[in-house]
């Protein structure tokens, strides 16, 4: 990638980072993993749903 396409992507993700910790939700950055309560949908979460599509990141769901 270009260093500028590396950039944006970077923000990109750090953008939807924020918006998910900030609804209480935990995301390992290096695992590209995000963990959600059992029984919840991912795809009902739009930042997840993306997430999972453009970077491959992952869902795993955790007992609460």
């Amino acid at each position: 990638l270009h260093l500028c396409d590396r950039r944006q992507r970077q923000m990109c993700i750090r953008d939807r980072l924020y918006r998910l910790r900030k609804k209480g939700v935990k995301v390992n950055t290096r695992e590209r993993c995000v963990y959600l309560p059992y029984g919840s949908e991912p795809d009902n979460i739009a930042q997840v749903r993306r997430l999972r599509r453009e970077y491959d990141f992952v869902v795993q769901f955790e007992i609460v």
